[in-house]
């Protein structure tokens, strides 16, 4: 513990050493967040992660959750996305049995890049590994939240570039979703739509022309900007 204290300070003081007051008062403005901000550049963060992974090779799974969930406890923004980029770095940490503690992020998550992150790069790897994890986001399509059912919609992505994932569970999502007026659920079944089409147009432009007559003008767009251009203006007359 001891130990884990340490590190957190020496992150903490490498955070503070890029910070910028100003692009701290627009970050905390652009992403509606209730935390505090130390105005640390993405690049800056992701930086501060790879180093501290080269550094730390052979550090153990608990050790390395342990820490992560310091940063996320902090009151500060830019410590909570660290600790979600260090995560990023130690794939072979994250298996099924991180799922509560994903989970757990998720809910006390208020902006669309801290839930990115977690779906995307930290539950979107546990699924590659471990189909139980899927359960997870059948669970979080009927939530309440809509940051959540966003989750469940966005956290086969990186799958879906590859033409993997599970994309009838998606439609399933998806369709239940047209209707919702949240500007980031729509955004989010474009979104899965436009990364599918990448890898297999064909899949994606099929659920496009089903729903076509009752999806967002938003959804519709999104979904389509990767398809080729016959298909395109199929979706959206342009």
């Amino acid at each position: 513990m001891q130990e884990i204290q340490k590190q957190l300070g020496s992150l903490r003081n490498e955070l503070k050493r890029n910070s910028n007051s100003e692009r701290a008062v627009i970050e905390k403005r652009y992403l509606k967040s209730p935390f505090k901000f130390f105005g640390v550049s993405l690049p800056a963060t992701e930086k501060i992660a790879k180093e501290f992974r080269k550094a730390n090779k052979d550090i153990g799974c608990e050790y390395v959750l342990e820490l992560s969930k310091k940063l996320w406890d902090s009151e500060y923004h830019d410590e909570k996305r660290l600790g979600l980029r260090i995560l990023q770095y130690y794939p072979e940490y994250l298996a099924y049995s991180a799922m509560p503690m994903l989970e757990k992020m998720l809910m006390q998550s208020p902006t669309w890049d801290l839930i990115d992150d977690i779906s995307i790069h930290l539950v979107g790897t546990v699924l590659e590994k471990d189909k139980k994890a899927y359960a997870y986001l059948k669970k979080w399509s009927r939530s309440e939240n809509f940051w959540m059912r966003r989750a469940s919609l966005i956290s086969q992505i990186l799958l879906f570039r590859q033409d993997k994932g599970n994309k009838k569970l998606f439609f399933e999502f998806a369709e239940k979703m047209l209707s919702e007026k949240e500007f980031f659920i729509r955004k989010a079944i474009g979104w899965g739509l436009r990364e599918m089409a990448k890898a297999n147009p064909g899949e994606a432009f099929d659920f496009l022309m089903k729903v076509k007559n009752k999806a967002s003008g938003l959804t519709l767009r999104e979904g389509s900007k990767r398809l080729p251009e016959k298909m395109k203006k199929t979706i959206t007359g342009k």
